[in-house]
C-alpha cells in the first residue's frame, strides 16, 4: 500500500482569492442554498483570540483578499511515519506561509500580541530572545524566531516573520528565513509552473504539485500485467511531472479545471487516452447497473495540448445537493446533518456502552465508576474546528455544576499525548479531563461518524441526549439538560 505521506516529497502550492471568491454570483448563491458557511465564519471571527489580534490589528476578517502556502518536502521525508515522527522544518520540510490584506497592520502592536503568547507559554526569557531580533527595514518589520526557542523535534530552522506595508494593501510572510527574502524580493519561483500559467485567469483557488519522477519508480507504481488496464495506467501516469487543480467561482456555476504536465508529448497523449478510456468505463458501468451517469459526468471534457493534458467540469447548482457532505457543512437543521446523526442517536434510550480509558494523566476512567452522576462525553480531536471552539465552551457549562454529581470527559480521537498536551496548555485548559481513545475504540462503542459529538448519560447509565456538531446554542442546550436530569434525583 502506498502510505499517505507520499506528496510530501513533492514541492506544493496553494492560492486562494478570497476576496474574489466573496464577489462571486456563484458565492452568493451558495451562501443562500448553505446559510451554515456564514454560520462557520461568524463562528471563527466571535473567537477569543481571533477578536483580540483584529482589535489590536485594526483589521477585519473580511479585510484578507488572498493567502499563498508553499511547502517542499526534501528527500526522505517519507520515511518520518516510520520512524515515528512528524518531519523537522528546514531540514526535512520547507515552508513558506503569505497573507495579503487590505490597509495597513499594526505591526508594533502584533508582535506585542505575539510576543505576550511566547511569554505565556515558553517563559520570560523565550520572549527576550525573540523580541532581540525585532528590526525594521524601509516598510518591512521582521522579526525571528531561533530554532532554540521553538520544539527542536519540530524545527532545526529559524522562522522569519515579515510584515511589509504597501500604499493599500499589507502582506505578513512566515517560513524559513530564505524563503521568506526571495518572497519579498519577487524571487520565488514556485508561481510560475507551467501548470498554473496554462490555467484559467479567473480561478480564485489553485492547488500545484512538483512530481519527483523518482516517485514512478515506487513498487506500487509497476505496471501488473495480468491486469491490463492498470498496466496502462502505470505506464501512463510514469510520463507526469506536474499536477495543478484550480477553481473558478463563476456568475451561476463553478468551473474545476485540472492540469497535467507530462515529461513530452507522447506521455501526454497517453495519458489522454487513459482518461478518455475511464470516463467510458464509468458511463458504461452505470448502464450496466439500470442507472444513469450523474449529469455531470457528461459535462466532463478532457483535451490534449502538447505537453498537458486538461480535465475540465463546471459545477452546476443542482449538483451540489449530491455532493454536499463532501464539500460543504451540514446546517445543524439539514436533511444532511439530520441523517448524519441518525445513526449515534439510536443510542438514545440504550444503556451507554461500557468501557475503560487511560487519561491523559495516567489514571484510568471506568464508566461503572460514575454511576449515579451525569457523565457528559465529548469526542473531539485538536485538528477539528468546531471541536476546539466548542470544547472551553462545554467545559465552562459542565464545570458550573457539582462535581459529585457532574462528570464531563474529552475523549479524544487517535492523537497522541505530545499533540494534546501542547493544545492544552495553549488553550488554558488543564482543568479538563482528557481520556485517550487512540484507536477509536470508545468512539465506534458510541457510533461516532463525525467530530464533535457529545454524549449525555444520566444517572442509571443511560444515554439520553446525543449532540454531533457544534452550534451556538449546543452550550446552553447541554445546560438545560444537565438541570433536567438533576432536577429528577
Amino acid at each position: 500500500m502506498m502510505s499517505s505521506e507520499f506528496l510530501f516529497s513533492f514541492l506544493m502550492f496553494f492560492q486562494v482569492q478570497i476576496d474574489s471568491i466573496r464577489q462571486s454570483g456563484f458565492y452568493q448563491l451558495i451562501e443562500e442554498k448553505y446559510p451554515q458557511i456564514t454560520e462557520e465564519i461568524n463562528e471563527i471571527q466571535s473567537d477569543k483570540e481571533v477578536q483580540e489580534v483584529l482589535k489590536l490589528t485594526g483589521l477585519k476578517i473580511d479585510d484578507l483578499e488572498s493567502f499563498r502556502v508553499t511547502v517542499e518536502g526534501l528527500e526522505g521525508i517519507s520515511k518520518m511515519k516510520e520512524l515515528g515522527r512528524s518531519p523537522k522544518i528546514g531540514s526535512e520540510l520547507d515552508i513558506l506561509f503569505q497573507a495579503k490584506v487590505k490597509g495597513e497592520i499594526n505591526q508594533d502592536k502584533l508582535f506585542a500580541f505575539m510576543l505576550g503568547e511566547l511569554e505565556n507559554e515558553d517563559g520570560k526569557e523565550a520572549r527576550d530572545r525573540v523580541e532581540k531580533t525585532k528590526r525594521t527595514n524601509g516598510n518591512t518589520t521582521y522579526m525571528t524566531i531561533p530554532v532554540e526557542v521553538m520544539d527542536e523535534e519540530a524545527s532545526s530552522s529559524d522562522l522569519l516573520l515579515a510584515i511589509r506595508k504597501e500604499k493599500n494593501y499589507s502582506e505578513l510572510m512566515v517560513g524559513i528565513p530564505d524563503n521568506v527574502n526571495r518572497a519579498l524580493v519577487g524571487k520565488f519561483g514556485h508561481e510560475s509552473l507551467v501548470s498554473l500559467d496554462a490555467m484559467s485567469d479567473k480561478r480564485q483557488v489553485t492547488f500545484a504539485v512538483n512530481v519527483d519522477p523518482a516517485l514512478w519508480e515506487r513498487p506500487e507504481f509497476a505496471a501488473n500485467q495480468q491486469n491490463p488496464l492498470f498496466a496502462g495506467l502505470a505506464n501512463s501516469v510514469k510520463g507526469i511531472r506536474e499536477l495543478g487543480f484550480s477553481i473558478s467561482f463563476l456568475e451561476k456555476s463553478l468551473g474545476l479545471e485540472i492540469c497535467v504536465s507530462c515529461k513530452d508529448t507522447q506521455s501526454a497523449l497517453g495519458l489522454w487516452t487513459v482518461a478518455q478510456g475511464g470516463l467510458g468505463m464509468a458511463q458504461l458501468a452505470m448502464a450496466k447497473q439500470g442507472g444513469q451517469a450523474p449529469p455531470i459526468l457528461n459535462r466532463v471534457k478532457t483535451q490534449a495540448v502538447d505537453k498537458n493534458v486538461f480535465v475540465r467540469v463546471e459545477v452546476l447548482p443542482s449538483d451540489l445537493d449530491q455532493f454536499a457532505e463532501q464539500i460543504l457543512p451540514p446546517s445543524s437543521d439539514s436533511p444532511l446533518e439530520q441523517a448524519k446523526s441518525d445513526g449515534p442517536k439510536q443510542l438514545i434510550g440504550e444503556s451507554a456502552p461500557p468501557f475503560e480509558a487511560s487519561l491523559l494523566d495516567g489514571t484510568k476512567f471506568r464508566l461503572a465508576d460514575h454511576q449515579g452522576k451525569v457523565v457528559v462525553l465529548d469526542f473531539w480531536a485538536t485538528w477539528c474546528g468546531p471541536c476546539v471552539r466548542g470544547l472551553p465552551i462545554l467545559q465552562k457549562v459542565t464545570s458550573s455544576f457539582d462535581s459529585s454529581k457532574v462528570r464531563f470527559v474529552a475523549m479524544n480521537q487517535g492523537e497522541n499525548k505530545k499533540t494534546i498536551n501542547q493544545f492544552i496548555k495553549s488553550k488554558k485548559l488543564n482543568q479538563l479531563t482528557v481520556a485517550l481513545d487512540k484507536s477509536n475504540t470508545v468512539g465506534k462503542s458510541y457510533m461516532v461518524g463525525g467530530i464533535p459529538q457529545t454524549v449525555v448519560i444520566d444517572q442509571k447509565g443511560l444515554v439520553r441526549f446525543v449532540h454531533v456538531g457544534f452550534g451556538a446554542n449546543t452550550g446552553e442546550q447541554l445546560r438545560k439538560e444537565i438541570k433536567e436530569l438533576l432536577s429528577k434525583e
